[in-house]
């Protein structure tokens, strides 16, 4: 996929928030499956699977006996990029 940026009214970002919503996807989802219906598209994108929220994620890591360093939240970006930003 490539990156695109483009210009909706508030009203069009209104009704593709809900539209999303509603069928549990994107917004980015939501504007492919247009341009596919549009403009016609052999590709198929298969509709978003229900995802792990990261609380979800954070309680089974934990079961698993793994806790992350304490000063986690105050030194994040050391440890996500190696430095701090």
């Amino acid at each position: 996929m490539e990156r695109t940026q483009i210009y909706l009214t508030k009203n069009q970002i209104k009704k593709l928030r809900e539209a999303a919503k509603k069928k549990n996807t994107t917004v980015s989802g939501m504007v492919r499956e247009a341009v596919d219906v549009q403009y016609g598209s052999n590709v198929h994108i298969p509709p978003k699977q229900k995802v792990e929220s990261l609380t979800e994620f954070a309680k089974r890591i934990r079961k698993m006996g793994f806790k992350g360093p304490k000063d986690l939240a105050t030194n994040m970006d050391e440890y996500l990029y190696g430095g701090k930003k």
